[in-house]
């Protein structure tokens, strides 16, 4: 199913390259997206094999992973509530929603790669 849908985006990349200029940088991002897909669907055939992709344990350790990404993330909301209130750094607000899900993904991917 993932390589199917990977080699579907490569080559709809491909043709927005060769048919169209103009959306050239669709195009190899399509390509790009279809590379990693690829990419980790192979990681992930290649660890795992012909064993199940979640059991009991892996759930519990991705709940616990999301669960402590989001306390990370409601304290760090917290603290940028208090840097804004002292006016200590002059945040946007497409900044600090930039920085809120650069935090999401990072905490809640390292501490499940820490748990596991």
């Amino acid at each position: 199913m993932s390589y199917t849908s990977a080699g579907i985006m490569i080559l709809i990349g491909i043709f927005l390259v060769v048919t169209n200029e103009k959306y050239q940088t669709h195009g190899i991002g399509f390509i790009n997206a279809g590379s990693i897909v690829i990419f980790i669907t192979f990681i992930k055939a290649r660890r795992y094999g012909k064993r199940p992709l979640k059991d009991e344990r892996t759930i519990k350790i991705g709940a616990y992973g999301l669960s402590y990404s989001w306390l990370i993330t409601f304290i760090l909301i917290s603290l940028l509530f208090w840097i804004d209130l002292f006016d200590i750094v002059h945040l946007t607000v497409k900044q600090i929603l930039a920085i809120l899900m650069f935090t999401m993904i990072v905490t809640a991917k390292g501490i499940q790669w820490y748990l596991f």
